[in-house]
This record gives structure tokens, C-alpha cells and sequence, in this order.
């Protein structure tokens, strides 16, 4: 059984207002004026007793534990989440519309609430953990209070740039063909992000959105953290008149931020070509196959690239300065390649902000997961790269297959 809200459709400006201030103990500087809320809104269920949703996540775990009691804890524990959708859930829903310009096609739908999950969630069936991130024998405490509410909120960003690929009348919404809404951590999450944070701080305010965004949790499950500060969080403003589809229908294909997002590029293969030449200094073995060496000023200067690994494929170039990997400076080549693996292992890729030609880019090392193939000409959309660290599918955890 679920809990089910029935969506607010075509509702005056006085009664959201009226309803919000009644309802939320943390709306500090909100703008809900901006909104007219006239659009529909799909009807949502909030189902906090999926049991076998969630016995299917962890088949093994759960043939010596408890599923019926882990449903019963997190029906015990959901109050405050539960209270949030209740009181704002619609608003949510509305705003989200608004600010992506994107319209809600999908007619109803359910958010699971469960104990447990490999990740933060999932946006398609929405997923919400409330216990811990379990992956393995390993259990993360799920985030709480305004951490929640954003990741509720991300999903949900998600799942709304998710109703472009929807045709109406048979017709597709034109950002679909964007390369920005690309599947993957430095492309759609990131517009799902700027959408989420959008819409939260007309919810829970400015203050307690950017606490929950700045948060630990937040920085270390939110891999295109440095990309989206860059290009998107003080430059992108959302507003029902220049909505998140504006800005990606005005953003040139071969853009700093597009170029600095896309996927590795296919390393160089030629059949029958014999073994490939020999690098001076460079191991024949490695992942990332470059050097670099300090340039006396606290920087390190990329000296050479095999072309047959991943350096080059992610658009590292010899003579490219690195400052920063995800944020962090490097002064020596042993950090650099530490915080590089640490980066692709924990975040599915690491910024580098890099100096080339007098001016500051980002390039993101991505691990390589494409399909070689004969053609060297370079196209972002013919290869396959590593998706979305937030599965939007059922799964199964490490250990259950």
C-alpha cells in the first residue's frame, strides 16, 4: 500500500503561497511569486512498503535478514521525508517544470522509499534510500534533513530532463539532440543538479540548499562537482523566462564547457600494425600513459603522450600545465596520478584544470569504455562512455548476481 497525494493542478498563486507558509519551517528567502503554476503536474504515490522492490535489490542479503522488518524501520522513519512531499511535493513538481521548460508527459508515478540501496537513488523507478548506501558488505549512512530533500530534488531533475526524450504529437523536445544531455556525471546530472539546487532554494531557502550542496556528502557522491561550478552554478540562472532548455539550445556544440564534457575519444589502433613504438620515459604499462615534471613554479608540465592510452583519449596535450585535479593542487607527478585513480575509482572520472596556450580549460579523465572502431575521426555521440554513477535501473549490489 502507498500514500498517495493528489497533485495540485491549475492552483492560484495565493493558495501555493498560503500553503507554503503554513507548511515549511524552513523557507527562508523563497520566490515563489515567480511562479504561475497553471502547467499539469503528474500524480505522485510515495510507497514506503516495497518489499519486494527491495528484497529483489539484495537477494542474498536478504535470505539471512529480515525484508518485512527493514520495510517496517523504514515506514518508521520516513516521517520527515513523508511531511516534506505532503506540504511541498506539488510545488516541487511545478517548479521543476518551469524552471527546465521542459513539460511533465508522464501522467503518474511512484517514489519508493527503501532502506537500502548501491547509490544515493534513482530517478527511473524513483528510488529513495533512507537507511544507507549498501554495496557489499558496506553500509553509508543516507543523507538526511536538507541533504535529503536535494537528492529527493535531484531525481526528480533527473527524471524531468528524462520527459524531453517523450515525444508530443510525435515530435521529440529539441534540446534531445544536445550533446549536453548526454547521458553521464559531467553532462545531464550536471543539468540536473543546477535544476535541483534552482528549485530547492525556492523551497527550502538559499541558506539550507547550498549547506546540502556543500556538504560532504554531497562533494563526494557529485563527480562533476568541478565542472559544474565552473561553467554552470553563478552562470546558468534559471527563471521561468530563461529556462534550463534556453540556456542548452544556446550553448554552442563546440563550447569550452562541450568540449571540457565530452567522452574520451578512441585511442589509436591499426590492425597488423605490430608492436606500437616505444616512448622514452614513459612505462609501457600504465593506465594514463603521459609524463609530467615541475616547472620550477609549483606547476606540472605535461611532457609526452602515448597516443594509445588514456591521456590522450581524454584530450590531455603535451606542453598542457595542470594546476588542479578535482580541485586539488598537485606539485609532483606521484600526487597527480593518486588523486587521478582516486578520482576515476571513487567518482567515475577526475577534473583536471589545465593551462594550454595562455588559457585555463578542464578536461575530465574518464575511465575508456567505447567500442574502437576503424574510422579516426572523433564524433562524441559514436561511442559509449562511463555512465551515470546514479543508476537509473534496478541493479542488483555487489555480490548479488
Amino acid at each position: 500500500m502507498g500514500v498517495t497525494f493528489n497533485p495540485m493542478k491549475n492552483l492560484s498563486l495565493v493558495s501555493i503561497i498560503l500553503l507554503l507558509l503554513t507548511g515549511s519551517s524552513a523557507g527562508q528567502d523563497t520566490y515563489y511569486s515567480i511562479f504561475n503554476y497553471s502547467n499539469f503536474i503528474p500524480k505522485v504515490r510515495v510507497n514506503d512498503h516495497a518489499v519486494s522492490l527491495q528484497e529483489n535489490l539484495y537477494p542474498r542479503f536478504y535470505r539471512t535478514h529480515s525484508v518485512t522488518g527493514d520495510m517496517r524501520w523504514v515506514s518508521q522513519n520516513d516521517s520527515s521525508l513523508m511531511a516534506f512531499w505532503q506540504q511541498q511535493g506539488d510545488t516541487v513538481l511545478h517548479i521543476l517544470r518551469e524552471f527546465s521548460g521542459i513539460q511533465w508527459h508522464e501522467s503518474e508515478f511512484d517514489i519508493y522509499l527503501v532502506r537500502y540501496f548501491p547509490t544515493i537513488g534513482s530517478s527511473d523507478p524513483l528510488i529513495i534510500p533512507i537507511g544507507g548506501l549498501q554495496s557489499g558488505g558496506l553500509i553509508e549512512a543516507a543523507p538526511e534533513g536538507s541533504r535529503q530533500i536535494l537528492n529527493l530534488v535531484f531525481q526528480l531533475a533527473k527524471r524531468m530532463l528524462a520527459q524531453a526524450y517523450q515525444p508530443e504529437d510525435g515530435i521529440y523536445h529539441p534540446i534531445v539532440s544536445h550533446r549536453l544531455m548526454n547521458p553521464g556525471p559531467y553532462r545531464r546530472d550536471n543539468l540536473a543538479m543546477l535544476l535541483a539546487v534552482n528549485t530547492c532554494q525556492n523551497i527550502i531557502g538559499i541558506d539550507s540548499t547550498y549547506a546540502a550542496y556543500r556538504s560532504t556528502f554531497w562533494r563526494e557522491r557529485f563527480p562533476g562537482k568541478e565542472v559544474f561550478e565552473r561553467y554552470f552554478l553563478d552562470s546558468w540562472l534559471l527563471s521561468p523566462k530563461r529556462t534550463l532548455a534556453d540556456w542548452v539550445l544556446s550553448e554552442p556544440e563546440n563550447s569550452d564547457l562541450v568540449m571540457a564534457t565530452r567522452p574520451p575519444r578512441p585511442v589509436k589502433t591499426v590492425a597488423n600494425e605490430g608492436p606500437r613504438p616505444y616512448i622514452e620515459d614513459l612505462p609501457l604499462k600504465g593506465q594514463l600513459g603521459f609524463t609530467a615534471r615541475n616547472n620550477g613554479s609549483g606547476n606540472l608540465v605535461v611532457e609526452k603522450v602515448d597516443v594509445y592510452r588514456l591521456g590522450y583519449a581524454c584530450g590531455l596535450k603535451p606542453d598542457d600545465v595542470i594546476r588542479r585535479v578535482d580541485g586539488r593542487m598537485v606539485r609532483n607527478f606521484k600526487t597527480l596520478v593518486e588523486y587521478t585513480l582516486e578520482g576515476m575509482e571513487r567518482r567515475g572520472g577526475a577534473t583536471y584544470e589545465i593551462v594550454r596556450d595562455g588559457y585555463t580549460e578542464q578536461i575530465v579523465m574518464q575511465p575508456i569504455r567505447i567500442n574502437f572502431l576503424k574510422d579516426s575521426t572523433y564524433d562524441d555521440d559514436s561511442f559509449e562512455t562511463t555512465d551515470t554513477l546514479y543508476e537509473d535501473s534496478l541493479i542488483p549490489g555487489p555480490g548479488d548476481n
